[in-house]
């Protein structure tokens, strides 16, 4: 398994990975070229020193988990990462590949998590939420019930999403932001409530 991401993330992940007893080999960071090691692993920087292999994506931003998907996905099977501590309902959830699901994380019934997005530690995705590709979802956040999430959504650590929501595509919800209306696609909004 080699870790695409080298960064704070990635050794969170490579933490996780080691939980569930899964052998990493590398990182791969094609943009801090000056990184050699990370945790005593090798940090490779081209495209062309991954030979065809599993892969797991460890960066939290969007555009970045999309690209190296992207990036990655024709030629190598794309993992998904489960922490042992999350709590996944058994009923009609949907989890997409390429996803990182951290510690501590619930998700009720029938919820859908789109490919490649991350759900980080200690948050909640609550009944009939529809989470779109390439999110990053932020330590403690709660998304509640019959929610509509964008692709490409960044929400900040801590913040509340209220019942029956919309986030539209590349919206950016402030940390600590109660949401309590609609956001449209690439608006960003911060505050209690947010605007």
């Amino acid at each position: 398994m080699i870790i695409v991401g080298a960064g704070g993330h990635a050794k969170e992940v490579y933490h996780e990975l080691l939980r569930n007893h899964e052998k990493v080999s590398a990182f791969y960071d094609e943009i801090n070229t000056d990184k050699s090691h990370v945790l005593g692993l090798e940090v490779k920087h081209t495209f062309q020193e991954i030979p065809p292999s599993k892969v797991i994506l460890g960066t939290g931003n969007p555009s970045l988990r999309k690209k190296f998907y992207d990036q990655f996905a024709p030629s190598h099977s794309v993992q998904s990462l489960i922490a042992s501590t999350a709590q996944i309902s058994p009923l009609g959830v949907v989890l997409e590949e390429g996803l990182n699901i951290m510690h501590g994380v619930f998700i009720g019934p029938e919820v859908r998590i789109g490919r490649g997005t991350l759900i980080n530690a200690k948050s909640s995705i609550h009944h009939e939420t529809v989470v779109g590709e390439f999110c990053e979802i932020c330590i403690g956040v709660s998304i509640a019930g019959a929610c509509t999430i964008g692709n490409e959504v960044f929400v900040g650590m801590g913040a509340l999403v209220l019942p029956g929501i919309s986030i539209g595509d590349h919206a950016v919800i402030g940390a600590g932001a109660v949401v309590t209306k609609d956001v449209p696609a690439g608006v960003t909004v911060k505050g209690v409530p947010a605007k």
